[in-house]
């Protein structure tokens, strides 16, 4: 575009910089139009990030901007001459990032960020440089660029690297191409490298269209996970799943900096930090994480408080991963070791006091990781619901095995047998309900069916002749530890909860070392929720079972014995609401410990036979709310991403384009109200405990919501402000109340109770004023669930679950005198998560995993074929609901990226495992 120099103002005294348009570009029409344009552009602005004009003119030697002059160097000359911390590297970029919102507030788009036009000054303040190329946009959105300083179709302006890829293809571009080209500036500092470079600029460009970058962390394996979640959120190639606001983008980057800086500070209350202590020591980001480095990475599995409340035996058993899966938020694993080590000198067994934490790379796609015993292999369950395989990973060369392709067949509850040759595994038919255990090879072969109706994961007797298992009984309502011989596959009844005090018995079980014990997190119901859990023991002679300690549970999965007895691991949540945390106890004695004290959730982990090799799974998960044109396939972002997970648990709209949205926050989830933009947002209605599922009367004078709390879940009603919150469903203990729905007179809400103790839910019907709830329909055999009523109320939709033959129905039955009339239809069943009307009343609208990723479908209750509405190639659904106009949708959807995460202790020696003998019937194979 021109010559820089540096000149001195004699009237002003102060330096400047001139910008020259030389004589031979004079008679350049289109140069001079875009001189003049960075001209007009950069003075509309004024921003300490964005560099002042003092003065636009034309003299003998041609066009000149006279600017400030900037006393520092380009971004460019710091990254080959400095080692840049990681807080200053984001202090760069969170100033750039505030000069783009300045710019596109103006309605500016840069189209050319890089680090050329950045530069950084000795007091470290940063100005962004060369407007030249920017042009007014008519908002995120469009599809063309206003009148003015049209961009000819077709052509590519920019630099290759920086490109987005709808500027590599000559496309119109609006704000979202700036976020992109920010992203690949981010990239290029951490890792040295840009993402996009190839030998010729045409290369390049192809690379920036049809390639992905390498993931930052193969190239940067201690890179905070928050920090990956933002390089990868802002370098999607499609921009509707990029960052729509460069101010989402400069907030999240604020947040990573504010949790850097305040790592060894505690940092704020209820935040925890994603990343090592950098500070302002040079950044050596390709260092081996150890214990002289702890990390501060977490990993969560959110609460999986069903708003359905599915039965009993769908949601604690195959849907239980899926629901957990999809609430991966980011956790704490250094951290938590580290409080863990300095907390466990008392103990009898000081285990992992040196911690060597490594990230194992995967696609981020992975859940239910175990380790083979020899602390070869580790196998774990690799896809998204619907399509998942079974994978097998050599921990030394990162060689990897598929030995179970995927499908749309849930997989689950992998473990290999005592001599590490074989992994057993549960797969479970498409309708999530009837579970069979296999078996296959470890490096590969021919599964083998072995046992129908297996509803955890197995452990083995240290002999390895024989294995337990739980198996649920829908009928009666009971848990049952079968022991089987590994050999002929007999099977054995161990115990069943109905001969106990206990009502359930939960996922894994765990052999003791010398054989003589199975410890198994036993509990009581408490409404619909297991809250009441305890670590219990079973004597394998005398079948009886008896608590380890009192100490109760909410919840508790995964115990995993050290080998020579002295303890044990297992993940537990302590209240209904707070999250799932890693613990350790000894034993005897149960003297127990928390590893993990943060409000992140941890569910899965496994340990090798040596006692000094840990994995578990580390996530980021994220949601916003979007609102979606099914007629123009629009998607555009109406709250920013965050952990928060918002609208994942309710979202509906009010008559006057208000949003109604929940918000978890700590251990709570809270109601929220924006604007229809998403702006203006303020809490609705906020209390201690899980309120979801509002909505509000057709007259906008209340919102129900379902509500819980202190071990019950109920019915409650609130004016339309938030205040006056009344409980209208009884406070019995009894049963519990979910997914309420307004009749479209607003006078009638429908929902569904789960008498305690029994697999069946009801719906039941009272008045918005409260009173007496009255049975609206039930089924002797069947549980129903998840109501919907039709905008014109004549119908209602429900799904159906048999108790005795484990089938699941979508029906739909008729509303007849403001009760239930008659079937009409049964509707196929395939992989259903949620179901909404759509607005003509014609058709259901289906949230589905038919191929591995959800998306929306158009279900005619017809029975006719249903047909898409969404096309998503990535990310998840987590909740929707159609606006009130009928025309759009509002849909809760994010992403989640996991990890595996590998603990050695190089301080324990002495725990040796019990050898194990292989079983006969395995070493013959």
């Amino acid at each position: 575009m021109g010559e820089v120099y540096s000149a001195h103002d004699a009237e002003l005294d102060r330096d400047v910089a001139i910008k020259l348009l030389p004589h031979e570009f004079t008679e350049d029409d289109e140069r001079k139009s875009r001189f003049r344009q960075e001209a007009r552009t950069v003075s509309a602005l004024n921003h300490p990030n964005i560099i002042t004009i003092y003065e636009i003119g034309e003299n003998e030697h041609g066009s000149f901007l006279a600017t400030e002059f900037i006393e520092g160097r380009t971004l460019r000359e710091l990254i080959k001459s400095e080692t840049l911390s990681l807080t200053r590297i984001l202090r760069i970029i969170e100033q750039v990032a505030n000069a783009l919102v300045a710019a596109h507030q103006a309605r500016i788009v840069h189209r050319d960020i890089k680090p050329d036009n950045i530069m950084v000054r000795r007091d470290l303040i940063v100005k962004v440089l060369d407007f030249g190329l920017a042009k007014p946009s008519g908002g995120i959105g469009t599809n063309g660029d206003i009148d003015h300083n049209e961009t000819i179709p077709g052509t590519v302006m920019g630099s290759a690297r920086y490109m987005s890829p709808e500027q590599a293809r000559g496309l119109a571009v609006d704000e979202r191409t700036d976020i992109w080209s920010l992203g690949v500036v981010l990239y290029e500092m951490l890792a040295g490298v840009p993402p996009f470079n190839g030998k010729t600029a045409a290369d390049t460009i192809g690379a920036v269209i049809y390639h992905d970058p390498e993931p930052i962390w193969k190239l940067i394996p201690t890179v905070p996970v928050e920090l990956q979640r933002i390089i990868r959120k802002a370098l999607q190639k499609d921009r509707e799943e990029r960052y729509q606001s460069v101010k989402d983008f400069a907030l999240d980057v604020k947040e990573v900096l504010y949790d850097i800086e305040h790592a060894n500070s505690g940092g704020r209350a209820g935040h925890v930090s994603s990343s090592p202590n950098f500070s302002e020591e040079p950044t050596m980001l390709h260092r081996t994480v150890s214990s002289n480095h702890p990390t501060d990475e977490t990993n969560v599995y959110t609460s999986n408080f069903a708003q359905s409340a599915a039965p009993l035996r769908q949601r604690r058993w195959p849907m239980a991963l899926a629901a957990a899966a999809a609430m991966l938020v980011v956790a704490v694993i250094g951290l938590g070791f580290y409080r863990w080590t300095r907390a466990a000198a008392p103990m009898a067994f000081a285990a992992f006091e040196k911690p060597q934490i490594s990230r194992i790379n995967t696609d981020g796609k992975v859940a239910m990781p175990t380790i083979s015993p020899d602390g070869k292999y580790i196998a774990y369950i690799s896809g998204e619901v619907g399509n998942r395989s079974l994978v097998v990973r050599q921990v030394v060369t990162d060689s990897i095995v598929t030995v179970v392709p995927a499908s749309n067949l849930n997989l689950q509850f992998p473990a290999f047998s005592p001599d590490g040759n074989y992994i057993y595994y549960t797969q479970t038919r498409s309708d999530f309900v009837v579970s069979t255990l296999y078996y296959v090879p470890t490096l590969g072969g021919t599964p083998k069916r072995l046992i129908e109706d297996v509803d955890s994961g197995v452990t083995f007797s240290p002999d390895g002749k024989q294995f337990a298992f739980v198996r649920h009984a829908t009928n009666s309502n009971t848990d049952n530890i079968f022991v089987v011989n590994t050999e002929t596959l007999e099977s054995q009844p161990l115990l069943s909860s109905g001969d106990t005090q206990y009502d359930y018995f939960v996922r894994k079980v765990a052999w003791s070392p010398d054989g003589k014990k199975i410890l198994v997190p036993a509990g009581k119901r408490q409404g619909a929720f297991a809250n009441s859990t305890v670590i219990a023991e079973v004597d394998t002679d005398t079948k009886s079972i008896a608590p380890v300690d009192r100490k109760e549970f909410a919840g508790v999965w995964n115990l995993t014995w050290f080998a020579d007895g002295s303890g044990f691991l297992f993940t537990g949540r302590e209240t209904q609401n707070s999250p799932g945390q890693i613990w350790r106890a000894s034993y005897p004695g149960f003297e127990i410990q928390q590893i993990t004290n943060d409000f992140n959730d941890y569910m899965d982990l496994g340990i090798s036979a040596d006692g000094k090799t840990l994995v578990t799974l580390k996530g980021d998960t994220s949601s916003s709310v979007w609102r979606f044109d099914p007629s123009t396939k629009n998607n555009l972002q109406v709250t920013t991403d965050s952990r928060n997970l918002e609208g994942s648990y309710g979202l509906a709209e009010t008559a006057d384009d208000n949003i109604i949205y929940t918000r978890s926050e700590g251990k709570n989830s809270n109601i929220w109200i924006s604007d229809r933009d998403g702006r203006n947002s303020r809490l609705l209605f906020g209390d201690e405990g899980f309120s979801t599922a509002p909505k509000m009367t057709p007259d906008g004078r209340f919102i129900i919501f379902t509500r819980q709390k202190d071990k019950s879940s109920r019915i409650w009603r609130a004016n339309a402000d938030g205040t006056n919150p009344v409980r209208l469903t009884d406070e019995s203990r009894d049963f519990s109340d979910f997914t309420p729905e307004l009749t479209p007179d607003g006078k009638t809400i429908i929902f569904q109770r789960q008498i305690d103790g029994t697999e069946r839910s009801n719906l039941m019907k009272m008045s918005i004023d409260g009173g007496p709830a009255e049975i609206f329909y039930t089924n002797e055999s069947k549980s129903v669930f998840q109501p919907k009523i039709s905008p014109d109320g004549r119908r209602i939709a429900y799904i159906t679950y048999d108790v005795n033959t484990f089938d699941k129905k979508l029906q739909v039955a008729t509303i007849e005198n403001n009760s239930f009339g008659r079937i009409e239809r049964d509707l196929e069943y395939n992989l259903v998560e949620k179901i909404q009307w759509s607005p003509d009343g014609k058709a259901l609208t289906l949230l589905t995993n038919r191929s591995g990723v959800p998306n929306l479908w158009r279900q005619p209750i017809d029975g006719s074929a249903a047909t898409p509405i969404t096309d998503f190639k990535s990310g998840r659904i987590f909740n929707f609901v159609w606006a009130l106009n009928g025309r759009n949708l509002l849909v809760a959807r994010g992403s989640t990226n996991n990890d595996l995460i590998m603990i050695r202790d190089a301080s324990r020696t002495n725990l040796v495992q019990t050898a194990a003998r292989p079983a006969s019937r395995l070493a013959s194979m």
